[in-house]
C-alpha cells in the first residue's frame, strides 16, 4: 500500500486507512492526497470531497482525497470543537471512498442487473452503500477508540494548520470573545472533542423534535432557563456516568467530552427523556394540554386520532 503527499494528512489517519481498506486489495492501493480544490464533475453542481476507482495504466485501486475541501465542507456536520470537525471531515471522507472499494462487486451486480438504470439511480445506489459501509466502520472504530482515532493534543497536516489559525486568531491581535476558539483552547488542554453546548444543542435538535416548533417562538428569559436546565441535565448525566474530563482555567472548570463519551450522554439522556420534555412544556404549552409517554412517543392527549383513509377511496366518485 502506498500513501503519497502523506504529509497533508493528519496524523493517525493513515494508519486507520491501512486498517480499514479489505484484505484482497490492499497490496495494489494508493492513496493520494492532493494540495488543490476538489475537481467538480460535469453531472455535478459541486466540487468532490475525494474518490476512489482502479487505474488500468497501473493496475492499481486509487483513493484521492482534497483535504482542502474534506476540511472546509466535509465535518460541519459534526457537533464537537473545530478540530474535531476537521479530522472528522477527512476521516468522514476517507472511510466513505473505502467504502466504494469494499461495494464494488456489489456495484457490478447492480449494473449487471439494471443496464437501463439512469445515471441518477446508479449513483445514488452506490452513494447510500458507501455512506452504509462508512457509517459500520465509524462504529467499529469508536468500539476501540473513543476519539474516533483522531490522536491527542494537536492536529497535524493540513487540517493542523486550519486548528492553529483558529487558535491563535490567524496571528492577528485579540479582537473579543469568540467562543469556538475557546472552545478549541479548552479541548487541546484536557483532550477534549465535544462541549456541552454542543451536545445540548444535538440533543434538543435530534431527540426533542416537537418542541423545535416552538423553541425559537418562546421569550428569551424562558429560552435561557430552558437551556441551563438541559446542562444541570449533561452535568447530571456526567456524574453518574463518572465522566471527568475538565478543562481548569483561572481557578473555573469546564466540562468537555470525547466522542465515545458523549454517544453515552445521548444514550442517558434518551433514557431520561420524560423529565426533559415535562421541563420544557411546562414553559411554552398551555395549561390545557396533556402530553404523556404512550408506547414509547409522546401524544398528545385530548385531541381525537386522525383518521386514516386508503387512497383509493380518497378519490370522489364520477
Amino acid at each position: 500500500m502506498e500513501f503519497h503527499n502523506v504529509k497533508l494528512l493528519p496524523q493517525g489517519l493513515p494508519e486507520l486507512i491501512a486498517q480499514l481498506v479489505p484484505y484482497d486489495i490492499y497490496p495494489d492501493t494508493k492513496v493520494i492526497a492532493f494540495p488543490r480544490k476538489g475537481m467538480r464533475p460535469p453531472q455535478l453542481r459541486y466540487s468532490v470531497l475525494g474518490y476512489a476507482g482502479y487505474d488500468d495504466l497501473t493496475f492499481s485501486f486509487h483513493i484521492g482525497l482534497y483535504p482542502t475541501m474534506c476540511c472546509s465542507n466535509g465535518g460541519r456536520s459534526y457537533p464537537g470543537i473545530y478540530s474535531f470537525q476537521l479530522w472528522m471531515g477527512m476521516l468522514s471522507t476517507a472511510t466513505h471512498e473505502i467504502g466504494h472499494l469494499a461495494m464494488r462487486q456489489l456495484y457490478c451486480d447492480f449494473s449487471d442487473r439494471n443496464t437501463t438504470q439512469s445515471y441518477d439511480g446508479t449513483y445514488w445506489y452506490r452513494e447510500t452503500l458507501a455512506n452504509d459501509w462508512m457509517n459500520g466502520a465509524m462504529a467499529r472504530i469508536l468500539r476501540v477508540d473513543p476519539r474516533l482515532g483522531q490522536p491527542p493534543g494537536a492536529l497535524t497536516g493540513y487540517p493542523g494548520i486550519l486548528a492553529y489559525e483558529m487558535r491563535t486568531n490567524g496571528g492577528k491581535p485579540w479582537n473579543g470573545f469568540n467562543p469556538h476558539r475557546m472552545a478549541e483552547w479548552r479541548g487541546l488542554r484536557c483532550d477534549g472533542q465535544i462541549t456541552i453546548e454542543a451536545i445540548v444543542s444535538k440533543f434538543v435538535r435530534q431527540f426533542l423534535w416537537p418542541q423545535n416548533l416552538y423553541l425559537d417562538e418562546i421569550e428569551e428569559k424562558s429560552r435561557l432557563e430552558l437551556e441551563a436546565s438541559f446542562r444541570r441535565r449533561v452535568h447530571q448525566a456526567a456524574k453518574v456516568l463518572g465522566i471527568q474530563r475538565y478543562s481548569v482555567r483561572n481557578g473555573r472548570r469546564y466540562l468537555m467530552f470525547n466522542a465515545g463519551e458523549a454517544e453515552a450522554v445521548y444514550e442517558w439522556l434518551v433514557d431520561n427523556k420524560r423529565v426533559l420534555i415535562g421541563s420544557y412544556w411546562k414553559r411554552v404549552s398551555p395549561e390545557y394540554w396533556k402530553w404523556e409517554l404512550v408506547n414509547g412517543n409522546w401524544e398528545l392527549l385530548g385531541i381525537e386520532a386522525p383518521i386514516k383513509v386508503a387512497p383509493e377511496q380518497m378519490r370522489l366518485p364520477l
